[in-house]
């Protein structure tokens, strides 16, 4: 118990606010900008959702890859890709190659010589093996974080933690994003969780999303710092020149401002930027 009146907590208090701000930074100055210290905060619980194939996973590890570069340690969790499957989209992003290059049946040692200049980067942790059951999650992330030294923990994707009816997935996504988040605060970690949308927004692709299309219902959004969705409504695809312009709404900032940001994704490396202001003329209406 805390007594915010007693002289040794006030004198803690004085001292740890007077340190300098402690925040990481994204890939993605406009949505740093956006929060008051700029970055992702120690404590954070980010949740950034999307439709199936736009770009949710490009987008968390464009995060991971700023993370690391910024001195982190990261842990990653996904419940659906092997290893080598996230280590090659990583890798791309990291040593801005072509992924192709990296994937199994079409393995380029030039690409790869080439990737490994960019992975002079902390330790990014993933699970040995895939489980959708939350215990071994559980016992990943505190491995990472207590005894490997993690500071960043993705979870890639939320619905996947749990199996069987409707109402057993609701359960087990309340008790992921509790006590996720409560972890993340008293440890000072940033968690960054991965979600889908519900059926009815799913199935209404050319209307924008809102918080409320969440899979898993309030308790998601109440548990979040931050609230990124990508904009399926206003997400067009270049085949020519191999990339996707669309955008991340920043729906909730309990830290700042809220707004969208205009993004592009590479899908010859996969990474991510936002557009430049004499270029978004070439983006999508959000």
């Amino acid at each position: 118990m805390r007594d915010l009146n007693s002289e040794g907590f006030q004198a803690r208090f004085a001292a740890v606010q007077r340190l300098e701000p402690d925040s990481v930074p994204s890939h993605l100055p406009a949505l740093d900008s956006l929060i008051n210290p700029p970055g992702f905060g120690r404590g954070f619980f980010v949740t950034l959702a999307g439709l199936t194939g736009h770009g949710k996973t490009i987008t968390a590890l464009n995060f991971c890859v700023a993370a690391l570069r910024a001195g982190e340690r990261v842990a990653y969790c996904s419940l659906e890709m092997s290893a080598e499957a996230i280590a090659a989209r990583y890798y791309a992003i990291a040593g801005k190659v072509p992924v192709v290059g990296l994937e199994r049946g079409s393995f380029d040692e030039r690409i790869w010589s080439e990737a490994q200049k960019g992975l002079a980067l902390p330790s990014l942790l993933l699970p040995e093996k895939i489980s959708g059951r939350w215990e071994d999650q559980v016992a990943f992330i505190r491995e990472a974080v207590e005894e490997r030294g993690a500071t960043y923990v993705i979870l890639d994707y939320l619905q996947l933690t749990s199996v069987g009816s409707e109402q057993d997935i609701m359960r087990a996504i309340s008790e992921v994003t509790t006590d996720l988040r409560t972890y993340a605060a008293n440890n000072g970690v940033i968690a960054l969780v991965l979600s889908q949308f519900n059926r009815t927004t799913s199935a209404e692709f050319r209307t924008r999303p809102r918080m409320t299309g969440l899979w898993g219902g309030a308790i998601i959004e109440q548990c979040s710092d931050l609230v990124l969705l990508l904009s399926h409504h206003a997400y067009e695809r270049d085949d020519a020149n191999q990339c996707a312009r669309t955008f991340i709404q920043v729906e909730k900032n309990r830290h700042g401002k809220v707004g969208d940001i205009p993004v592009l994704n590479s899908y010859r490396d996969l990474t991510q930027r936002q557009g430049m202001p004499d270029e978004v003329s070439e983006w999508p209406e959000p």
